[in-house]
């Protein structure tokens, strides 16, 4: 169940014995990116209805059962509109591997799908300083069309 494209040469689609590695690395994501809680449980549900062919689509970079790397997507309508989108929900890529193109081949993977499906790829990214990077890659990559702002109470009082 390999794909391989000439820009992305080590992504494959995610399989079966990749769960387990798949789930760490979302919780290392969520604990690196993100600004809410991990709710294992919904992340679990959304990576089996990839496994059930359910409009989301995980795709891996590493040995079967030992990925580390990933990129998380959702086809689904735009809120507004008739019209289907690829929605990326996360793209993670461990430590470890930072300094490899692996980021890049996901990207382009998507572009790809994007390409394929004839599908708007929407990219969102929650960030803080510790993935400010992320940001400027994904600049790099793509155009620019648009931010996230949080606005986030104080919930101590």
């Amino acid at each position: 169940m390999s794909v391989s494209f000439k820009d992305c040469p080590d992504v494959r689609l995610a399989v079966k014995e990749d769960f387990e590695e798949i789930l760490n690395l979302m919780k290392n994501a969520c604990s690196e990116d993100s600004q809410h809680s991990f709710a294992e449980d919904k992340v679990i549900s959304m990576i089996m209805r990839y496994y059930n062919k359910q409009g989301v689509m995980i795709s891996v970079i590493g040995e079967i059962g030992r990925p580390v790397a990933y990129v998380l997507s959702e086809v689904c309508p735009v809120w507004y509109s008739d019209e289907w989108q690829i929605l990326e929900l996360s793209l993670y890529v461990s430590p470890e591997h930072r300094k490899s193109t692996y980021a890049k081949q996901l990207m382009q993977f998507m572009k790809t799908a994007s390409e394929g499906l004839k599908l708007d790829l929407t990219i969102g990214v929650f960030s803080n300083s510790r993935t400010e990077a992320k940001i400027r890659l994904y600049q790099r990559q793509f155009p620019q069309v648009g931010a996230y702002f949080c606005f986030r109470p104080d919930t101590t009082q």
